[in-house]
């Protein structure tokens, strides 16, 4: 990445970059004439990078990033297409295009294992999703996210701490001009994150990184990211603290969010999520960029009820093209 974009990742964005993240010279005519509105938003939203995240329906994820404008979507090495990543490199080929920003998450580190930094190397290396997103877009459009939700299943924080900085010195030297996104925690306060984040070999470890990964979450019907100190779970707000405090100055990626619930659809689902990332202004601004979670089509997939398919894209790209309210 360029020197006069790295030096304003901890204050915010430039003007320029701004711009090249929102679409080139599109961005400065406001971003309703860049969602092909028609007219300009009444009010500029918070540029923030933004997309889907893959689990399950290849094609659906392509069509969400389409209808959303995405220039930001996450794919996981070791799922999210029939036959895996590796027998099918003309559709890595296709994802690496797709949009601006790509998150690769490795499969090692996640829930109850240790992250390993042999692992870690072999699945960016065998997707070739690294490969193939520096010859489309640069390495610097490429953040390798290490590991998932640890605290759900590790007890021992520090050697999880010791093995992500080991990890984080093997994907910078094998993997040179990515950009690397910290182990994401669970919210949910029954599996203790704020051990983790008192925890000086995970902090260490995670200040390495470009970005801080954190997940949040809403179980209310109505959508409200505020009120998940009632289901036992840090807030955003509380997440987004913890990490301005752990790392001043580091920009943080939601690698997930979402609502847990069928009582709205999947278009309102999207519309909620676009209000909540470009004009809430009580989201802090050390959010660089969220993907939401997720585009799951298989009936018997995990966490279907969070599914938002293609047409919760089309809610998020209505609520950008509407702008200020």
């Amino acid at each position: 990445m360029e020197q006069d974009e790295s030096s304003q990742r901890g204050r915010g964005l430039s003007r320029r970059s701004l711009i090249r993240l929102t679409g080139g010279a599109a961005a400065a005519v406001g971003v309703g004439a860049y969602l092909g509105a028609g007219e300009p938003a009444s009010a500029a939203p918070f540029y923030r990078a933004h997309g889907p995240v893959l689990t399950d329906g290849y094609q659906t994820w392509l069509t969400a990033i389409g209808n959303q404008s995405a220039n930001l979507a996450k794919v996981v090495t070791g799922w999210g297409l029939q036959g895996g990543w590796a027998a099918n490199p003309d559709y890595v080929w296709t994802a690496c295009g797709a949009s601006d920003y790509l998150i690769v998450r490795t499969v090692t580190g996640d829930t109850n294992t240790v992250i390993d930094a042999n692992n870690a190397v072999n699945e960016i290396r065998s997707s070739r999703f690294f490969e193939y997103k520096r010859i489309r877009s640069g390495a610097g459009k490429c953040i390798i996210e290490l590991g998932n939700e640890p605290n759900i299943g590790v007890s021992d924080i520090w050697g999880y701490g010791w093995c992500l900085s080991a990890t984080i010195d093997r994907i910078r030297t094998e993997f040179p001009g990515a950009l690397i996104c910290g182990t994401a925690l669970s919210p949910n306060k029954g599996v203790r994150p704020d051990d983790w984040y008192a925890n000086p070999n995970y902090v260490n470890a995670v200040a390495k990184c470009d970005f801080v990964g954190v997940h949040f979450y809403s179980n209310p019907s109505s959508g409200s990211f505020t009120g998940q100190g009632s289901y036992n779970e840090l807030t955003y707000a509380e997440t987004l603290q913890r990490a301005a405090t752990k790392w001043p100055g580091k920009p943080v990626i939601a690698t997930e969010y979402s609502i847990r619930t069928t009582a709205i659809s999947q278009y309102d689902k999207g519309y909620k999520y676009a209000n909540l990332i470009h004009f809430d202004n009580s989201v802090a601004g050390n959010l660089w960029g969220a993907t939401y979670y997720h585009v799951q089509t298989n009936p018997g997939g995990v966490d279907v009820n969070e599914n938002v398919g293609s047409e919760g894209a089309r809610g998020y790209r209505q609520r950008l093209s509407e702008g200020g309210l």
